[in-house]
């Protein structure tokens, strides 16, 4: 097993019991029985708690006498607390929506679906929508809130299409739309003038809180912010001290890790043809490591999700999708790849890991079966993409590639991808990282960027969407580090601990803590 230890203090849920329940919650003992029809009213009261304001969810949630409810029934109840807790405090702040800290970058922006000019759309809402995002650009700017001079760069010119997209209607009632976009790009260009260079939100009133909040949001439990930034760095340690083993075992001995996974990735031999025979051979191999990961899990995926015959398959995007910023897309019980630019071969192994089998088309058919609470969904925003991140390891820790160094490779990278984004969110937005340094740091982890997003890209969201891809690695470090709690419990299995995971749909850390402390009590 190529298991590496991670996370063992203050990160996540290092003690068994550190976080079975939000702060609020945690005078309430589990019940070691409890009433079913106390969890049946909790679902009822759970839904009606969506409807309050986030400042009235955490009292609301203390007054539910969480003792009367069964272990499977506190699951949901452990899983919204430090979310809720965390919502109420964002709320208080003077900026900032949900976790997301300046109301118009390339990222998100009334302004894109605007754009669109979607039938179905009303031109009003659209409007009210537009002209309530720049009065937010100005009343942020008033209290200190202005994003970063490049992030403005980025949304400018993206602000100014959308004003010509609907312009080039020709419709005259169009045109209050086309003078409020291109308002909301005057007053960017204004604040373009007074914006700082520094990348992260700490330089905001406020702003350290605020990260921290909005991790803890993403997430579903709280977060050190400063502790993930040095446990993760040291995991892309040890990632990068086994990538290094194998590059040199084929023969790239010179030069960084980064260097020479970048001097693989260009390695003509291993990359994928744009041609419909170049196409069809990178199918057929990805469609044969389907089968293989198939072989290898029949015992380590709960036998009611069958995964010798889960419908998965791999399918190639439309040609006329491809290289248009759609880079793949899940459809149904299939993936579909972008083929039309080289890849490197050994990159797609841990693509069909993370995207199928036994990742997000698995998770899925527990998804559907589930019936999760709105805010169980809300306070969990990590979860979905924390088990794809986690089915790359477990395909790893099954065997997946015995026989495959090169997809190994891979698969470290996309690692070091995955938790060197942990690196560089926590490195800009507490650590004081600039926007310079994040992007050569992320460079020397990962090479060139194994994604379809640019190293510049990436890093540019960390700055406007602070948290989000720091909580999908952590949550999936969470999982990984369960089960590695739960070994020693009776009757532990592996299908039996995936189980556990999955059957609930979205879970935060505290969720799927107890969620497995409930599939091993008895």
């Amino acid at each position: 097993m190529h298991f590496t230890s991670f996370d063992r203090r203050r990160l996540l849920l290092a003690g068994a019991g550190a976080l079975a329940g939000c702060a609020s919650a945690a005078a309430q003992p589990v019940s070691a029985t409890g009433d079913p029809a106390a969890d049946a009213e909790f679902r009822e009261f759970a839904d009606r708690l969506a409807q309050r304001t986030p400042s009235a969810r955490p009292f609301l949630l203390r007054r539910f006498d969480a003792t009367r409810l069964t272990p499977q029934g506190r699951v949901l109840y452990d899983a919204v607390g430090p979310g809720a807790e965390a919502e109420a405090a964002l709320a208080q702040s003077a900026w900032g929506n949900f976790g997301v800290p300046y109301a118009v970058t390339s990222r998100n922006g009334a302004y894109r679906r605007a754009a669109e000019l979607n039938p179905a759309d009303d031109l009003r809402i659209a409007l009210r929508e537009v002209n309530r995002d720049t009065n937010r650009l100005e009343a942020d700017a008033a209290a200190g809130v202005i994003a970063p001079d490049f992030a403005i760069d980025a949304v400018i010119p993206e602000v100014e299409a959308a004003a010509q997209r609907v312009a080039a209607s020709g419709e005259e009632r169009h045109a209050s739309l086309v003078d409020a976009l291109n308002r909301q790009a005057d007053v960017l260009r204004a604040q373009r003038a007074r914006a700082s260079t520094d990348a992260g939100v700490w330089r905001l009133p406020g702003g350290e809180e605020f990260y921290a909040n909005t991790l803890q949001l993403q997430l579903g439990a709280p977060v050190d912010p400063r502790e993930a930034h040095r446990e993760a760095l040291e995991h892309c340690r040890a990632l990068q001290r086994e990538t290094d083993t194998l590059l040199r075992r084929q023969g790239l001995t010179s030069g960084s890790v980064g260097d020479r996974l970048r001097t693989l990735a260009r390695d003509p031999r291993y990359l994928t043809g744009t041609d419909e025979d170049g196409a069809t051979r990178a199918l057929l191999d990805m469609g044969a490591c389907l089968s293989r990961i198939r072989s290898l899990f029949c015992d380590v995926i709960p036998e009611a999700a069958s995964i010798t015959t889960t419908p998965a398959e791999v399918g190639r995007l439309p040609r006329a999708q491809e290289a248009n910023g759609t880079a793949g897309r899940r459809t149904g019980n299939a993936y579909l790849i972008d083929l039309g630019a080289p890849r490197p071969s050994w990159t797609l192994p841990s693509v069909v890991h993370h995207e199928l089998i036994p990742g997000h088309i698995l998770q899925n058919y527990f998804l559907y079966r589930s019936e999760p609470l709105e805010l169980q969904a809300r306070y969990a925003s990590g979860y979905g993409e924390g088990w794809a991140i986690y089915a790359e390891q477990l395909a790893d820790d099954v065997g997946a590639f015995a026989d495959d160094p090169l997809g190994r490779i891979g698969y470290l990278q996309w690692m070091l991808f995955r938790y060197g984004r942990i690196v560089a969110d926590t490195g800009i937005n507490a650590m004081r990282w600039s926007r310079e340094r994040a992007i050569t740091e992320m460079r020397a982890l990962q090479g060139d960027s194994i994604a379809f997003v640019s190293i510049e890209d990436d890093v540019l969201r960390f700055c406007v969407q602070p948290g989000v891809y720091t909580a999908q690695a952590l949550a999936a470090r969470h999982i990984a580090d369960l089960r590695e709690r739960t070994r020693h419990m009776r009757g532990f299995t592996m299908a039996r601990f995936h189980e556990a995971v999955l059957r609930y749909g979205p879970l935060s850390p505290p969720g799927l803590t107890q969620a497995v402390r409930a599939a091993f009590a008895a």
